[in-house]
């Protein structure tokens, strides 16, 4: 896949090649197949910590016999995302912002072929394994990127779609976070950003109290781990990224809401529940009032204890 035009150099802002190269005659290099826009250089001390993290702890993880048809039969296991592959036209130009590993990246690519996904992390590890598993594939509409994401490195309004899933409540500033993922949706297009919703996240908050007593307890509370056929890498990659990660906020659902209309988009509807088909989708529009949102988020408290995301929530918007 070539690389899109739709990278800038974090030093001039000129467009960047496939080699890696700006018209102000800097250049970056190519490290395992992935285009390096950060080099040792990040934003601050938050994104420093959660890229050595994420390099310590690549995510999610992949068994080591992961392929094409057991990633897509694990897929099609989630609903949600089952929901977002139907709600992306297959010829859109899509950001997965935040990628980790890629599997959310290949899957969407794997389903149309037409397809062009661009997946952007900080993490080496994540997008090294991200970029092994494409190559080992035989997937040609990805294209992966390592970028800082409070960077300008991404062209604003230049995607379809933005999905950001598990990476603003990862940022020292979730409302910029929030604002750099808005911006790259072109007019028209949807953004689907993921976040730890503070009622949503209640339980696990509880969970994560209990982890430094007793991690026994935490295969009777957590559903992940109660899993028995849980793959051991799986395992060992959920336990870190959801009980000793060194930058997390949870935010109101409210919050975010007020935050993604103030940036010129109207907000379609809030996940879980994801929404049949037959009810339209995850781009069909539903009432998002204020007593609308205290309800859902007091269901969201309510179900935590079985919640297999931990209070991950997910909202849907359409930019104007």
């Amino acid at each position: 896949m070539t690389l899109p035009t739709s990278l800038r150099c974090p030093a001039c802002g000129a467009a960047v090649d496939e080699r890696g190269r700006c018209g102000g005659g800097h250049e970056f290099p190519t490290v395992d197949g992935v285009l390096d826009l950060v080099g040792d250089r990040t934003a601050g001390t938050a994104s420093r910590a959660v890229g050595a993290f994420y390099d310590r702890n690549p995510f999610p993880a992949y068994a080591a016999d992961d392929d094409v048809a057991r990633l897509m039969t694990r897929v099609r296991r989630s609903a949600f995302l089952q929901a977002l592959d139907a709600a992306i036209p297959h010829e859109a130009n899509v950001l997965d912002l935040g990628c980790g590993t890629g599997q959310v990246t290949a899957f969407l690519a794997l389903s149309a072929p037409r397809r062009t996904l661009l997946g952007a992390d900080l993490g080496r590890a994540s997008l090294r394994e991200a970029e092994g598993f494409r190559r080992r594939s035989g997937i040609a509409n990805v294209r992966f990127v390592r970028i800082d994401l409070f960077a300008p490195v991404l062209t604003p309004r230049a995607f379809d779609v933005v999905v950001c899933r598990g990476v603003v409540h990862h940022t020292a500033d979730p409302d910029a976070a929030i604002e750099v993922a808005a911006d790259r949706v072109a007019p028209g297009g949807l953004l689907v950003l993921g976040f730890y919703e503070t009622f949503a996240r209640a339980w696990h908050r509880m969970r994560r109290a209990l982890f430094s007593r007793s991690r026994a307890m935490l295969r009777v509370l957590d559903p992940i781990l109660r899993a028995r056929d849980l793959d051991p890498t799986k395992e060992r990659a959920w336990i870190e990224d959801q009980y000793a990660h060194p930058v997390e906020v949870s935010l109101a659902l409210p919050r975010v809401v007020a935050r993604v209309r103030g940036l010129g988009f109207d907000v379609l509807r809030a996940v879980p529940p994801v929404p049949t088909s037959s009810r339209g989708g995850l781009a069909a529009v539903e009432s998002l009032g204020s007593s609308a949102m205290w309800m859902r988020r007091v269901g969201w408290a309510l179900r935590g204890i079985t919640d297999a995301d931990a209070g991950l929530v997910t909202i849907v918007a359409r930019r104007h």
